[in-house]
């Protein structure tokens, strides 16, 4: 067991090898190597030892070699007749090492590795992609069934005999273990399955920092490559005079994560990606054709892309057009089924049909799509979603043409077909992207008047009645039943619900509120107090967790009902709006999990209320295609103008100048005399473990900031407190900074408006609630210490040194002498930035709410 920095995590994997069906004392030795932890892995593993010397044997390692050199150590200890390499952070189930032990002693002859079924735990549940193979306990002959592939040591047992002469590839940092695994398997070909065996493979943040920061690393794409995949292709040719098939499945199952890295010009340079391609080149050249098709987890488009690598080669590198290029891609067009048009949204407003959504092509950026009505053709508009471009390895291998049109409905049948001006105008298959109102799934539609229905490469659109609604719905459910995709269960039972509520429900102007599962302190619940008092027939409710602290509080506001409950999930269905102040599809959609089984049936429209104003390019997150808004509220000029400025691709009448609602609650008191400090978190911290975070920039900035005794005994000499909020991503690190006798560290769910009512000063980086504290004409401090914020500042429309509220600094003593000025002038904001607030800000009357409950309430829809 190879273990660094584990000691969270290592009990569990004890506790998992000592606990097991098959006496431990008697038959089981542990070897624990201690790959240069810097945490308490030591002390962990010297207590166990000490309950169990005859069976524990710990060696420890001064630096960090990585995990194929503590497994070579620990090999060299090994007494079983039998070897396993679990993880430190993971666990095996009761019975599996008598099952596995059982299974050898059975086939012994006939095996060298038996294999058990991963699945994960933590902050992602679910099978490892490989479980597929796992119909049954046996021994599989991978000469037979090639796609019977294993990468995983940890989840392997493997007899000590077999491995004496194989070590582990100290020289790789990634995918050590699946060459090992390989080496091993091309003594015999041959696999055991134990179907009843299970390891649970912990998915956190910290088990994906070394695959990330790994990719970020030049030995990542030239190790990689030279020490596993070409190493491994050696291996099976030298032994069997041929690339086996199943060898070919493991290189490209590998492959298939290496392609979907987008960019990596910033970590080789040309000359390295070149030669990286034609290494790739190579090992596509020894792989066969339908070991490529049969991948289960790579886009056909990116497999296109693959296939072009294989036969063009240089060629498809340069663009250089050749002869057997259309030939080539004619055929894989055919076997792919390319000829496809994918729909981000269809929905029917006002007797007009919209429609949005993109080809893709491989040669030419200008194909364009046209839509046939009834025979009658309609051009589309191009739409631009540079977020889309398809790239892999930092080739562009494919474009996609984004477009939209509207379709009047002039007829009481349409039937509507896409088609483009490649391929003789082949009709095109019709997908659907998420979150359209129509899926394969859920073969049909309903809106206020209509039904659309999908069929292959048509969508008909007719009168809606009951018939029709019956007929339908019989066919989709029939579908679903014999489909079984992951989740018709779910789907089918919602569907059975919705039309029984149906006659109590659909007449009946439902509109859902929402901040956060977990909050109610934003946009959100501010509009919902002041909707709630208005009397126009329209039932509102506000959705929270139900174990959160503020449930009961705002029950007695207006209606609340459990976030993700099933009585969410059923209001969801047949509400007319939701109003949220964050539009992630996976919140505002409690059935995100089920959706292409209900899209049909949902009708709202997605009111989004904003958690912040928008200074930066966020189309990557926030654009039409993806989220689908119907209004958008907006409290600046320049906030607004920005949303045409960038790719966002939204109509003119869905951004609006509106006001924020919760700024119709802010009140200016600063009877707490507190100096706020509240920095904005860091995206490329999500998957990081705490000793990162200790080693970060950003954690000792502020670490030394609310440590500096200067500032300190400045404030507490002038009566004024030191607050330390920082953003609540921040909150699982909390304790790893100092604390002292006179900073508070909050990380409690306290008000953001009560701290911007309260408060004197605020010291943030780029975080919007500085906009908050502005509105007030309270004074900010911009602290920008070093160019390390996730959104690029330099394409954001507001400029903190031109349009700030406050003074923008850069260093540490600067910042401490600018907070003891403020402090000395009793925190009042400096005129001139008193008129950029007046000047950025459109509204300041407290009428933010009335202002947007009405733009929600002229919205149409059908």
């Amino acid at each position: 067991m190879a273990a660094h920095n584990s000691d969270l995590y290592l009990k569990k994997a004890f506790d998992s090898v000592i606990s097991q069906s098959l006496d431990f004392e008697k038959n089981i030795q542990i070897i624990v190597v201690n790959d240069g932890s810097t945490d308490n892995t030591e002390e962990m593993c010297l207590k166990y030892r000490v309950r169990y010397p005859q069976n524990i044997k710990y060696i420890s390692t001064k630096d960090c070699f990585g995990p194929a050199h503590a497994r070579n150590q620990g090999l060299k200890e090994a007494q079983g007749k039998y070897i396993n390499f679990l993880d430190s952070d993971d666990y095996i189930s009761h019975n599996t090492f008598k099952d596995v032990y059982n299974f050898f002693e059975k086939h012994y002859s006939e095996i060298d590795v038996v294999s058990i079924p991963i699945y994960y735990f933590g902050s992602q549940k679910g099978n490892h992609p490989l479980n597929f193979k796992f119909k049954k306990t046996e021994v599989v002959d991978l000469l037979k069934q090639p796609e019977f592939i294993q990468l995983s040591g940890p989840s392997s047992f493997f007899k000590a005999e077999a491995i004496e002469n194989i070590k582990f590839n100290d020289k790789l940092q990634t995918a050590e273990d699946a060459f090992f695994v390989n080496q091993v398997l091309l003594n015999k070909l041959k696999l055991g399955l134990v179907k009843s065996g299970s390891y649970f493979y912990r998915k956190f943040e910290a088990k994906n920092s070394l695959l990330d920061y790994s990719s970020k690393t030049k030995e990542y794409y030239i190790s990689r490559i030279k020490q596993f995949h070409f190493k491994l292709i050696e291996c099976s040719k030298r032994d069997y005079g041929e690339v086996l098939k199943f060898i070919q499945y493991v290189l490209m199952y590998d492959l298939q994560w290496l392609f979907k890295i987008k960019k990596i010009d910033h970590i080789l340079s040309y000359d390295e990606i070149y030669e990286l391609y034609i290494n790739l080149i190579f090992i596509l050249q020894n792989i066969d054709d339908d070991v490529i098709y049969n991948q289960k987890n790579i886009q056909n488009q990116l497999k296109t892309h693959i296939f072009f690598l294989k036969y063009l080669g240089n060629d498809y590198l340069a663009n250089c057009d050749c002869k057997y290029r259309k030939q080539v891609y004619n055929d894989i067009l055919d076997k792919l089924s390319l000829n496809q048009v994918f729909i981000d949204i269809f929905e029917i407003q006002n007797n007009v049909i919209y429609v949005s959504g993109f080809i893709t092509t491989f040669f030419n950026k200008k194909d364009k799509v046209f839509a046939f009505v009834n025979d009658k053709i309609f051009e589309t508009k191009e739409l631009k979603y540079p977020q889309r471009d398809r790239f892999s390895l930092n080739f562009e291998y494919a474009y996609n043409n984004d477009f939209e049109l509207f379709i009047p409905i002039t007829s009481k049948n349409l039937k509507i077909q896409f088609k483009t001006d490649v391929n003789d105008f082949k009709d095109l298959e019709i997908k659907f992207n998420r979150p359209c109102r129509l899926s394969n799934t859920s073969k049909y539609s309903l809106s206020k008047n209509h039904i659309a229905k999908v069929k292959g490469s048509v969508i008909t659109v007719k009168p809606k009645n009951w018939v029709r609604i019956l007929k339908n719905e019989i066919s989709t459910i029939y579908t679903m039943l014999h489909e079984t995709n992951q989740g018709w269960r779910t789907g089918v039972i919602f569907r059975i619900v919705y039309f029984i509520l149906y006659p109590f429900l659909s007449s009946r102007r439902i509109w859902i509120f929402m901040d956060l599962p977990y909050l109610a302190d934003d946009n959100g619940i501010n509009l919902f107090k002041y909707a709630v008092g208005i009397n126009d027939g329209i039932e509102k409710v506000f959705v929270l967790n139900k174990d959160n602290f503020a449930f009961d509080e705002v029950s007695q506001i207006g209606k609340t009902i459990e976030y993700g409950s099933i009585k969410h999930r059923i209001y969801a269905l047949f509400a007319e709006k939701v109003i949220s102040s964050h539009p992630d599809n996976g919140l505002v959609y409690p059935f995100w999990g089920n959706y292409p089984f209900l899209s049909g049936l949902v009708k709202f429209r997605l009111v989004f209320l904003q958690h912040g104003i928008t200074k930066d390019n966020i189309s990557m997150w926030l654009n039409k295609a993806d989220k689908n808004i119907s209004l958008i509220v907006t409290a600046s000029k320049l906030e607004l103008q920005s949303f045409f400025k960038y790719p966002y691709n939204y109509h003119k009448d869905v951004p609006q100048l509106l006001g924020f609602p919760r700024y119709d609650a802010l009140e200016k008191k600063e009877d707490y005399k507190e100096i706020v400090i509240m920095p904005s978190w860091r995206r490329h911290f999500h998957h990081s473990t705490k000793e990162k975070i200790l080693k970060s920039n950003y954690f000792k900035i502020y670490n030394t900031l609310i440590n500096d005794s200067r500032l300190i005994d400045f404030c507490r000499e002038h009566g004024y407190k030191l607050i330390f909020k920082p953003h609540p991503n921040v909150y699982r690190f909390i304790e790893l900074f100092e604390t002292n006798d006179y900073v508070t560290i909050d990380s409690t769910s306290n008000s953001y408006n009560n701290i911007f009512t309260h408060a004197s000063l605020v010291i943030t980086d780029y975080s919007s609630i500085a906009f908050d504290f502005a509105y007030l004409k309270k004074p900010v401090i911009y602290y920008h210490y070093a160019q390390d914020y996730h959104f690029d500042i330099e394409e954001s429309y507001f400029d903190y040194k031109t349009m700030g509220f406050g003074e923008v600094v850069d260093n540490h003593e600067e910042l401490i002498d600018l907070i003891m000025e403020y402090i000395e002038n009793e925190c009042e904001m400096k005129n001139q930035y008193i008129k950029r607030v007046d000047d950025f800000f459109e509204f300041s009357d407290k009428n933010n709410c009335k202002r947007v409950y009405e733009a929600i309430k002229k919205m149409d829809y059908e």
